[in-house]
């Protein structure tokens, strides 16, 4: 049978590049270096090689609850596997320029380098899901792949409480049915991540300022669920289905937050990222959200 030497260099490249990892039995090393011989062009195939010899001593590395599943490639399914780890992973988000920042911020302030190496190389590539299509474009995208399926999406909750069921929950629980990836936010949106620090320095900052002083005044829970961009204007106070969870705020907390803080958050949260650390995060927002973000960041690595 004539090998499909283009697959075989194709994949070879992405483990040399490190886009992809390579994991082969000891026993096996001779056989790859065989393989390699036959179709790499000589004067690359001393430098694979070293590459095989290094895959044999990945086998028990990745055998770890932490590290993806690996993919077992075989000749009959070559072609279909190579086409499906040829193309970007792909994150499927509400709106591909907030959630854009959002996603870039979170790697930067929870070790995620290798996400932020993966974004500008274009290994992993965000898609503009626009509101509620966000569902048939995350179908659309995890039906896409044949054979390792390489499609997560990233949701608000939109949430009014703790506890509270998701938006479109059933939706979400379809999705997930079919294998899809999905991240739903404990928090309401990605605004409410936000930190203090970067709350503060909200344009006019006096404005910003005063805001951020009655925001304090909520508790993890209320801060939360807050609507962070519109405040209670457009709710014209406390929504009905919030009563509960802000029963006892104070009036005029509730008042120095009609506001809100606009819509510029993501942008502002991802030009001050290399200034925040975990730490920040835990203290403004709550203990587990560097946590639940840290989660988020090794679903990406498991479609990478």
């Amino acid at each position: 049978m004539t090998e499909p030497a283009d697959e075989i260099s194709t994949l070879l490249g992405h483990f040399n590049k490190g886009r992809h990892s390579w994991v082969i039995a000891p026993q096996l090393a001779k056989a790859a270096d065989s393989l390699i011989e036959r179709n790499m062009a000589p004067p690359r195939v001393p430098a694979y090689q070293q590459l095989a010899r290094k895959a044999a001593t990945q086998q028990h590395a990745y055998r770890t609850s932490a590290a993806p599943r690996p993919v077992r490639i075989s000749p009959d399914d070559l072609k279909e596997h190579v086409d499906d780890l040829d193309r970007p992973a792909v994150l499927v988000v509400e709106n591909d320029g907030s959630d854009r920042c959002f996603v870039n911020a979170i790697a930067r302030i929870c070790g995620g380098a290798d996400i932020l190496d993966a974004i500008d190389k274009r290994w992993l590539q965000l898609g503009h899901g626009g509101g509620g299509d966000v569902y048939r474009r995350s179908q659309e995208e995890h039906d896409s792949f044949r054979r390792v399926k390489r499609a997560a999406a990233l949701l608000d909750s939109d949430r009014w409480a703790p506890g509270t069921p998701e938006k479109n929950a059933h939706r979400i629980a379809e999705l997930r049915a079919l294998g899809l990836r999905i991240h739903v936010l404990t928090l309401r949106e990605a605004e409410n991540y936000v930190p203090n620090r970067v709350l503060h320095a909200v344009r006019p900052i006096r404005h910003s300022s005063a805001r951020l002083d009655h925001l304090k005044k909520l508790d993890h829970d209320q801060r939360g669920h807050f609507d962070m961009k519109h405040g209670f204007k457009k709710t014209k106070g406390v929504p009905e289905q919030q009563r509960h969870l802000f029963a006892d705020a104070d009036p005029r907390t509730i008042a120095g937050l009609e506001d809100g803080f606009g819509s510029g958050l993501m942008t502002a949260l991802e030009s001050m990222a290399h200034r925040l650390t975990e730490a920040d995060l835990a203290r403004d927002v709550g203990e587990a959200v560097p946590g639940e973000l840290r989660g988020l960041l090794a679903m990406l690595r498991e479609i990478l």
